[in-house]
């Protein structure tokens, strides 16, 4: 018999509770008002001895609540912003494993989603391993051959684990709420607004036939960069709940004895690591957000393979200018133009201090920037940057915090694989390439006219838009019987469009201040005529 919804929730809550008492969080639970007597019995009884550190106590307690809240816990190692560097980085050594399925669960997922038999001669699949080859807290791998011979990889999502994960979410959000509400000196984590960010990505995770979508992309994305590829995808044999992609071979990237026996060169595969970390981030915008070593592996001919697409950042190219920007400040050590860059991205608020803005990162940059080169860490950077984010009321960028993550392996990586490297070093050509073909002259004067195409664009469906408001407004009165003219509207929404692109046109640096004089009277008398009653 299944127990009601209600009542499974409160048991859940139960043991979140028990944990935060066992785990030396006992305070949390009594400032959330949950179960305050079991709260004080357990503090009472408990006889085990707790971690020192705070960091230590948090990740013990987020593994014993299970897969939610592991994932919840790794992406919360990323925002330095929110949490104590030393607990964010103890948080980074949780590990999203779990004991597999059985191979009967496995098989009634993917009959049920294909309509057939996994196995036979109307089956699926010629033959599959019951044994997988990895298993995580949403899904497993297991290696299978299809009909015509072909070997795959099938990654299967485990059964009722999309029902787990929204009954934790649910309690996950009435915790943030909780603590919203009881703990207003850090109303400024915005805790509410931190799960439902969580929500979007591990719901985008169990998506699989979307991570396939994934993996197609970045398979088009490094069709012309030498040395790197994706699996390929078997859409036929690809559901929501199954993923099937070609088999590959290779060793762990972070496996250097392995392979240096195997004959790869590991200061190759440094370079080949970093073009692949600059052509994701600032030539495609569209970067593999989960680049752990045990995503990331060495074919036999030295190819870099990656595999596993569930998390993907994105970086529009206004972004990749401001953060180029932002990074070449920094390397000619140029604290002020790199305060400047935070302000004109948005990334901090117009009223800010520049000068007291240009201290803080002078502080956190030049000890970085003052190692040998090999050391120099960007990642640590924009770690040491999100982490000023309460002095400053910096706005939280989540591409900038799955791209600092990303950094992290990357950078850890080269250094694995040939001491020293820094693939900001080895990337150098590419990037001083990028930056003078979209930082220099061309670049500028193509991003300018990409900025007058938008603002005009905008104001030439200015009409549009005030005719559907307008027509939104008539339909509320109430009592008039007479149909109102629509000419002074339109012809006044044609006149502001007009001077909205004389506007444009004297942004773009081509026309005299006649034009602009000109814009602001049409654009002035425009707006009275449209919104004049009639």
């Amino acid at each position: 018999m299944r127990l009601p919804a209600s009542f499974r929730r409160n048991l859940r809550l139960l043991r979140i509770v028990h944990i935060l008492a066992t785990h030396g969080m006992a305070a949390i639970a009594v400032r959330l008002r949950l179960f305050l007597p079991y709260v004080w019995i357990m503090q009472w009884f408990r006889e085990e001895p707790l971690p020192t550190e705070a960091g230590a106590q948090i990740r013990e307690a987020l593994e014993k609540l299970g897969p939610t809240f592991i994932k919840l816990g790794q992406m919360l190692s990323t925002r330095v912003d929110l949490l104590p560097l030393d607990v964010a980085i103890e948080l980074k050594k949780l590990q999203d494993e779990v004991p597999p399925e059985p191979f009967s669960s496995v098989k009634q997922v993917v009959e049920r989603s294909f309509k057939k038999p996994l196995l036979g001669d109307d089956g699926l699949f010629h033959s599959f391993d019951e044994r997988p080859i990895a298993a995580a807290s949403i899904a497993q791998v297991h290696f299978a051959e299809l009909h015509d011979g072909s070997r795959v990889a099938v990654k299967v999502r485990r059964p009722r684990i999309a029902r787990t994960i929204e009954a934790d979410l649910a309690i996950l959000k009435l915790l943030a709420s909780l603590f919203d509400r009881y703990f207003p000196e850090y109303r400024r984590l915005k805790a509410p607004e931190v799960i439902e960010e969580f929500a979007v990505t591990i719901r985008g995770e169990l998506n699989l036939r979307a991570e396939a979508a994934h993996a197609s992309r970045f398979a088009e994305n490094f069709a012309d960069l030498p040395g790197v590829r994706v699996p390929a995808v078997r859409w036929d044999y690809t559901h929501t709940e199954v993923l099937t992609t070609e088999r590959i071979s290779g060793i762990p990237i972070d496996e250097k004895e392995k392979l240096r026996e195997a004959g790869h060169d590991c200061l190759r595969l440094c370079e080949r690591a970093a073009a692949l970390f600059f052509h994701m981030v600032f030539v495609d915008g569209y970067f593999h957000a989960d680049m752990h070593p045990g995503n990331i592996f060495v074919a036999d001919n030295g190819d870099i393979v990656l595999v596993d697409f569930g998390i993907v950042g994105r970086l529009d190219m206004r972004s990749r200018r401001y953060l180029a920007d932002m990074l070449l400040a920094f390397l000619k050590e140029d604290y002020r133009r790199a305060a400047e860059v935070h302000v004109e991205a948005g990334y901090v608020p117009a009223s800010t201090d520049i000068s007291a803005f240009e201290d803080a990162l002078r502080e956190i940059a030049v000890p970085i920037f003052n190692r040998p080169l090999g050391d120099i860490s960007i990642a640590e950077l924009l770690l040491a940057m999100f982490a000023v984010t309460e002095r400053f009321k910096m706005e939280t960028r989540p591409e900038l915090l799955l791209l600092q993550k990303t950094m992290v392996v990357m950078e850890g990586v080269a250094r694995e694989l040939a001491d020293q490297a820094n693939i900001w070093l080895l990337a150098r050509p590419l990037v001083t390439e990028w930056m003078t073909r979209h930082m220099g002259p061309v670049g500028r004067a193509e991003a300018l006219a990409g900025e007058v195409r938008l603002q005009l664009g905008q104001w030439l469906n200015l009409p549009e838009r005030l005719e559907s408001q307008l027509a939104a407004a008539r339909q509320l009165r109430v009592g008039d019987v007479h149909e109102v003219s629509r000419l002074p509207h339109v012809t006044g929404a044609l006149l502001a469009g007009a001077g909205g692109a004389l506007f444009a046109w004297y942004a773009a640096g081509d026309a005299d201040h006649w034009v602009l004089v000109a814009g602001g009277l049409s654009l002035a008398f425009g707006l009275l005529l449209a919104l004049s009653r009639a």
